[in-house]
């Protein structure tokens, strides 16, 4: 009777495990888990560099003519040193571009001579001493008259570049550049340098002028935007991953900037600016 118990549990536990299994599976689901795609860090900066130099006009970009006899009291200070700063691109391992704005040579000049007498003003006299009595006089003053003249310039270039390989460390490229330039000039004819004098202490002596304004002489000025363009060539050579240095030639015209001039003792206004110049920069790779 025993047996018969026991073999008719058997027979049920076994007749009931598919169902428990089925019934398990019901509210049990696999589970599964997406991997993460994989990170892939984004490279910033690669292919720019930012750039700077700095150069000397080996020509003169306003030109005077002074083959005459006469020359009064001609004197110019002249600044032949031009820089630019901007940015690039290397577009593959051969062509770059890049976006310059630059500073261009200036100069100033004059033509005068001491004229006696020629500023008129006034001084201060003491007419009495006690009570302290002062009047203004009219007076005049030597003084250099002449003519003065004034040229300056800023451009701002888009610039393409090939380099031509590698050799030895070295990189040949040549390239150029279109882009504005910002051209000013002034001329001032008949000015009169009309000095003032500060009185004494007491308010006595000195020297003013009666209308300084009116010492500016005949005045013409001109600010424009030309156009401009560039052709160079040249040599890098890197110095370390990210810097490389440069030494280049470059020709620069704004043909229809205008500028002053001074051609045989007469002042001018001309047109067309141009020069040659050799540059030294720096480039620093923003990989």
């Amino acid at each position: 009777m025993k047996l018969t118990v026991r073999l008719g549990l058997a027979l049920a536990v076994t007749a009931l495990s598919p169902l428990a299994s089925a019934h398990a599976a019901d509210y049990d689901p696999p589970i599964y888990v997406d991997q993460a795609p994989e990170y892939t860090p984004v490279e910033v900066g690669s292919g720019w560099y930012l750039r700077g130099d700095i150069g000397f006009a080996l020509t003169k970009p306003y030109k005077h003519v002074q083959d005459f006899v006469g020359l009064s009291n001609f004197d110019e200070k002249r600044s032949q040193l031009l820089g630019s700063v901007g940015v690039g691109y290397h577009l593959n391992d051969y062509l770059r571009t890049e976006l310059n704005f630059g500073i261009l040579p200036s100069n100033k000049f004059s033509d005068t001579q001491l004229v006696a007498n020629g500023c008129n003003g006034h001084t201060n006299v003491v007419l009495s001493a006690n009570p302290l009595v002062i009047q203004p006089v009219a007076t005049t003053q030597d003084c250099q008259v002449g003519s003065y003249g004034e040229n300056k310039g800023y451009s701002a270039m888009a610039n393409a570049y090939v380099d031509l390989g590698t050799y030895s460390g070295l990189t040949p490229y040549i390239g150029g550049g279109i882009g504005l330039a910002y051209n000013k000039y002034t001329l001032a004819e008949g000015r009169k340098n009309c000095k003032e004098v500060a009185p004494n202490s007491s308010g006595a002596g000195g020297f003013a002028c009666d209308d300084p304004a009116g010492y500016d002489g005949q005045v013409e000025s001109e600010s424009k935007l030309n156009f401009a363009y560039s052709l160079g060539a040249g040599l890098s050579y890197r110095l370390s991953q990210n810097v490389s240095m440069d030494v280049g030639y470059e020709y620069f015209a704004v043909p229809s900037a205008k500028y002053v001039t001074y051609d045989n003792g007469v002042f001018n206004v001309a047109k067309g600016v141009d020069y040659h110049a050799v540059k030294v920069g720096l480039r620093y790779d923003l990989w």
